[in-house]
């Protein structure tokens, strides 16, 4: 059985990245047989979506089959070329999601919402096939300090409606808000939070719901028409077209080892980060030779 467990924090060493360690651990422990991987959005390189609906087409991927033998199929695939190709396999072959994520103001993180965004294919898959069948299991856990009166309703939405798409069902909630320290340490057990249902907005305050209206018009509408149709006017040539990709470096991903950021990436990243106080100071020497002695 293969499990990924994807931890949406862009902090190496938080309470998101903590908690994903002892699960992961623990997964090793309990389930030994078990193949077993671990992408934090910290270390890996996952460039925002930007609709430009390139993925409605299908194209040209190379997978290994059960013998290790290279083919050639065809899928809907983001054409940008960084490390969510890897993600797309590791998503395609799990038999069992968990994503460990803070709470960013009731939602997740912008990092982890861009990997979220690139699952984009998936919905083209979704409109030509229906939904995947039998859904995968997912466990969502929720990190977070505490103290927001406005709960993580929007983070479960975020969640939960892309993965299905991508052929998981969301299982179980378990609510880490005020049960981990500043180190990460467990203080308490988790709570489980119950699965809202299909189509509601759930406030999880005091047991309040949002949607006491009813449903939240088109939350559940994964197809709409209008996608569909735009399918049904791609020809058969649009359909073999071959993917735009450039050749990548596979990451490096093995049972009880973590995706590396690639030393190009370091250098690109050291490199900005140097440009930017290069810059800052300039502005700053500007500011004082305008207007004089700074009190």
């Amino acid at each position: 059985m293969k499990r990924v467990i994807i931890v949406g924090s862009p902090r190496s060493n938080g309470r998101s990245a903590h908690l994903a360690e002892m699960l992961f651990e623990a997964n090793i422990d309990e389930r030994p047989e078990d193949e077993l991987f671990l992408v934090p959005i910290s270390e890996i390189d996952v460039g925002p979506c930007i609709g430009c609906n390139a993925c409605r087409k299908k194209s040209e991927v190379t997978l290994k089959d059960d013998d290790g033998n290279e083919v050639t199929e065809l899928f809907h695939r983001c054409i940008f070329d960084d490390d969510m190709q890897t993600v797309y396999d590791l998503l395609d072959d799990a038999d069992a999601l968990t994503i460990v994520t803070p709470i960013y103001f009731s939602g997740m993180p912008g990092p982890m919402k861009c990997l979220i965004d690139r699952l984009q294919p998936y919905f083209w898959e979704y409109c030509e096939n229906g939904p995947r069948l039998p859904k995968r299991p997912l466990e969502l856990h929720v990190v977070g300090e505490g103290g927001d009166p406005y709960g993580f309703a929007p983070l479960i939405s975020e969640v939960r409606g892309p993965t299905a798409l991508a052929g998981f069902g969301l299982e179980r909630i378990l609510s880490w808000v005020g049960k981990l320290d500043a180190k990460g340490e467990i203080t308490a057990e988790a709570d489980e939070v119950p699965v809202p249902p299909r189509g509601s907005y759930a406030a999880f305050v005091g047991g309040e719901d949002a949607s006491s209206s009813g449903p939240v018009a088109g939350v559940a509408a994964f197809a709409p028409e209008e996608a569909k149709a735009a399918l049904k006017k791609d020809s058969a040539a649009d359909e073999g077209a071959k993917s735009q990709q450039k050749s990548r470096p596979q990451l490096n991903l093995r049972q009880g080892q973590k995706p590396a950021r690639s030393q190009a990436n370091k250098q690109a990243q050291a490199n900005r980060s140097k440009d930017a106080r290069q810059q800052a100071a300039k502005q700053r020497d500007g500011k004082r030779g305008k207007g004089g002695k700074r009190g």
